[in-house]
């Protein structure tokens, strides 16, 4: 027995063909870009590495990625009154690479030494190491900032001043601000 296939009926098996083609090659072409979109957020830390590869949630993304380091878990290394002390020091000894480079941050020391080239010829370091050694005490002391108040000189007047320290994450507290 031979069946016959109609011509129309052969039109409707092959576009079915077709179609049937065409959707399994789309679903591929989806398929296999989801997967390199989602390897592409695995490689950026935002998605867990295994299947399905969920994306991270706010709370786990900054558990893993805190913003802010634990300040309180860092230790010092150097506090802000060894900062002082080393500052002071080197500039009683009239080195002032040396008192920026061991009291500053690396954007500051340029404008720090200007400011203090200003000070000796204009005469005046004399009076600056007596201001800032002057009843030189804590004022305040967070986690990653202190400021310290000392006596300064306007005018010939004592008023109160304050010298502002930084702690970077290696626990070094460097002046922010005389």
């Amino acid at each position: 027995m031979r069946i016959q296939v109609h011509a129309h009926s052969r039109f409707v098996v092959l576009l079915v063909a077709f179609l049937i083609f065409v959707v399994g090659c789309l679903i591929i072409f989806l398929g296999y870009s989801w997967f390199l979109n989602k390897q592409a957020r695995v490689l950026a830390g935002t998605a867990r590495p295994t299947f399905p590869y969920s994306d991270y949630s706010i709370g786990d993304l900054n558990k893993l990625y805190a913003q802010e380091p634990d300040w309180e878990k860092i230790p010092d290394k150097q506090t802000p009154e060894q900062t002082h002390a080393l500052f002071v020091a080197a500039v009683k000894k009239g080195n002032f690479s040396e008192a920026v480079n061991c009291c500053f941050r690396s954007g500051d020391r340029a404008k720090t030494i200007e400011f203090l080239n200003g000070l000796k010829q204009k005469g005046m370091i004399d009076l600056m190491i007596g201001d800032i050694t002057r009843d030189f005490q804590k004022d305040m002391k967070l986690d990653s900032m202190a400021t310290y108040i000392y006596g300064g000189t306007l005018n010939g007047k004592i008023i109160a001043n304050f010298m502002h320290f930084r702690k970077t994450t290696d626990g070094i507290w460097y002046i922010e601000s005389l």
